[in-house]
């Protein structure tokens, strides 16, 4: 069976073009171009590909002269794995100066707490600009779009810098072009024409070719439905911190005030392109409206916390592009075709891709089937059903996506099913994780992930790892007093090689300083991680109020942590921990400080047999660390028969999800008054409202 990703074979073949005309040189336009030089060579045919597009203008002596794309693309600029993976298929080696960004991790921000997935092995995924926009950004002759339409034409296709303003069908049933532009007016001939002018200046009697105008070709064409978008790009004063660079970032919420569906921000160095779609953008209609929306969503409490301490953040540039939501009807006839979102696209993901899929159906079928209708029919039309097809079960699986992010406590549940799946089982076998980094990435049709979402091992980590961890936790929380008011949450849970990796990292470390080894096989064994954007020696400092009365965590109800001896942070320095009652409490003697890194404590005493706590501070990226806590220890035996059966009893029946509760508490509550403190000794934020702003009229919906 077909699928979304695969090609269309050969069939009966019907009238072949010899030249090709296409309408519109952006990724669609540029893929087509690519596919149909390709597959002409690789079937002896010789046939003739013009794209004509007003946007190619000659660059600037910065690109070296030549050609580039002028003006905005009405696009976030992130490709996707499969996009990067296609783009080598195709011996296409994207130059590293455009590349603005590698993504290393994607975090889904959720109410409740962010789910953070790193990009696997052996995925590419980066952003790029598309067009020449922001005008501040250096290089700005250099965009994806540009470089694309460039090797279109290394390719041999020839690159028109025209704007196509009529079709007209001629006797034999072939098209003349009347043109207009510096790069040739006139008349154009050609045996079919490819329309892949976009939405945004294509249809609805919007800037371009217009409706009346594709209708002459396509008889009875009627555009797929649209939403619209609101895309900007924040400036910063330097390129982002080590904490947001490689990091996309989804934010499934905005507030009761600012109602969003869907947002997504890209890193890209000095920038961050922002894309933000939901009821509140729907209902603007002034320019005034959508800055309204840009302040207002920059100013909530949860997107404060992604941008930087201590940097001013601008609004560099701002458009309001229709995004496809739909399959378009009558899109083929004889010698014409729509293709790219002019024809449909995958819903909510990468649209470039889309449009190479489809390029590449509709250059098979003019190659290997033919140019006529019949033969479209049957080799191209099949590949835009398929994402007719497929977008209906990615209707199901965003409208779960958003209710469960959108709730504190469906997202609290899908956030510990995600822990409970990294702390007991390896990658591999992590359903729902790849289900999400699947919805993410748009890495697989949306059919595979709505069946992985059903996956059994899905419905039992929710059920378990879930629901059920999340209502002990909760209860847990009550009983010691903990509340999540007033500091943000973070994720702190360690994936399952992670531990076992850091594990043996601590015995060499500890090994090497000539320090005792804890025995392996411990019985009681939790590691916590949280990253945190300062340098180290902040960190250390405030690990240092460890044990003091006037820290700012691990406070709760029922815990006594205090400093008997010695001074903070200091070997030799001696902290009582008990819980609730005298016999759950132990004593902690730190032991060794290791290069500014390790803080290795020993239980002496307690129920903790062979003991140790270890607080580490790793860097992660420039001034960006990561704090981890790592606990183990082993369970009295007893001597007497009475004894061994008291804490036989006692290992089994013991709470180890106490622990885990109250680290991740205080853990939040380490990063956001370490963060508070460097927020007010840095000064205010920076003034939203202060912004140089260009949008785009071309783009902006008709009231």
């Amino acid at each position: 069976m077909k699928t979304l990703f695969q090609r269309f074979g050969d069939g009966k073949a019907g009238r072949f073009p010899r030249r090709v005309a296409i309408v519109g040189g952006g990724p669609a336009g540029a893929f087509l171009a690519l596919h149909l030089r390709r597959e002409a060579a690789e079937a002896g045919r010789d046939l003739e590909v013009v794209v004509y597009e007003p946007a190619w203008q000659v660059a600037g002596e910065e690109a070296g002269g030549g050609w580039c794309w002028k003006g905005c693309n009405h696009c976030a600029g992130g490709l996707s794995p499969l996009l990067c993976a296609e783009l080598r298929r195709l011996g296409l080696e994207l130059p590293e100066r455009l590349v603005q960004d590698r993504i290393r991790r994607v975090t889904i921000q959720g109410y409740w707490k962010n789910i953070e997935i790193d990009v696997p092995p052996g995925r590419e995924m980066v952003s790029v600009f598309r067009g020449g926009y922001p005008v501040k950004r250096r290089h700005r002759d250099e965009s994806f779009d540009s470089w694309l339409l460039g090797e279109a034409a290394r390719a041999g296709a020839r690159v028109v810098a025209a704007r196509v303003m009529w079709i007209h069908r001629r006797a034999d049933g072939g098209w003349r072009l009347e043109l207009s532009g510096p790069g040739g007016g006139g008349m154009a001939e050609a045996d079919f024409v490819a329309l892949a002018t976009g939405v945004n200046k294509g249809c609805g009697g919007l800037e371009g070719l217009g409706l009346a105008a594709i209708r002459e070709a396509l008889p009875g064409f009627r555009p797929p439905r649209r939403r619209k978008a609101l895309v900007f790009e924040v400036e910063l004063d330097t390129p982002l911190p080590g904490e947001l660079a490689g990091v996309l970032h989804f934010v499934e919420y905005g507030s009761r005030e600012l109602r969003l569906e869907m947002c997504s921000v890209v890193p890209k160095r000095r920038f961050a392109t922002v894309v933000l779609v939901g009821p509140a953008v729907d209902a603007a209609r002034t320019g005034a409206d959508n800055r309204a929306i840009l302040d207002r969503f920059l100013a909530l409490p949860h997107v404060r916390k992604l941008l930087p301490p201590q940097q001013k953040v601008r609004a560099a540039c701002l458009c309001t592009p229709w995004m496809v939501t739909g399959v378009a009807r009558r899109f083929v006839a004889d010698g014409a075709a729509a293709v790219g979102d002019l024809a449909t696209t995958r819903l909510n993901k990468d649209g470039i891709l889309s449009a190479c899929v489809m390029a590449r159906a509709l250059a098979q079928t003019l190659v290997r089937r033919g140019g006529d209708e019949a033969s479209l029919r049957r080799g191209y039309v099949p590949a835009v059903r398929a994402f007719q097809r497929d977008n209906w079960c990615a209707a199901l699986v965003f409208l779960t996506h958003r209710l469960v992010f959108s709730n504190s406590v469906l997202s609290r549940v899908l956030y510990q099913a995600v822990i409970y799946e990294r702390k007991t089982r390896p990658s591999s076998e992590r359903q729902l994780e790849q289900a999400l980094w699947e919805v993410a990435s748009g890495e697989q049709p949306y059919a595979r992930v709505l069946r992985r979402m059903l996956h059994p091992r899905v419905v039992i980590s929710v059920l378990h790892g879930g629901f059920y961890i999340t209502l002990r936790n909760t209860l847990t929380e009550k009983a010691f007093g903990l509340k999540w008011e007033g500091f943000g949450r973070f994720p702190t849970g360690v994936a399952w090689e992670r531990l076992h990796v850091k594990r043996a990292e601590f015995a060499r470390w500890l090994a090497m300083a000539g320090t005792r080894v804890p025995p392996e096989g411990l019985e009681f064994e939790r590691m916590y991680t949280i990253r945190i954007p300062a340098p180290r020696g902040v960190i250390l400092r405030q690990i240092g109020r460890f044990g003091e009365p006037d820290r700012r965590f691990l406070r709760p109800r029922g815990v006594v942590v205090r400093r008997l001896a010695g001074e903070p942070c200091r070997e030799g320095c001696l902290i009582q921990y008990r819980v609730f009652h005298r016999r759950f409490c132990f004593h902690l003697l730190l032991e060794r400080v290791l290069e500014d890194r390790l803080a290795v404590y020993r239980v002496l005493d307690g129920f903790a047999r062979q003991g140790i706590l270890v607080f580490e501070v790793e860097e992660a990226g420039p001034g960006v660390c990561d704090l981890s806590i790592y606990v183990a220890f082993n369970f009295p035996r007893g001597r007497g028969v009475f004894s061994r059966i008291f804490w036989r009893a006692f290992r089994r029946l013991f709470p180890a999800f106490v622990h885990d509760v109250l680290w991740n508490h205080s853990l939040c509550q380490f990063k956001d008054a370490l963060l508070d403190d460097l927020r007010r000794a840095g000064g205010a934020r920076g003034d939203v409202g202060s912004r140089e702003e260009r949008v785009d009229p071309a783009s902006r919906p008709a009231a």
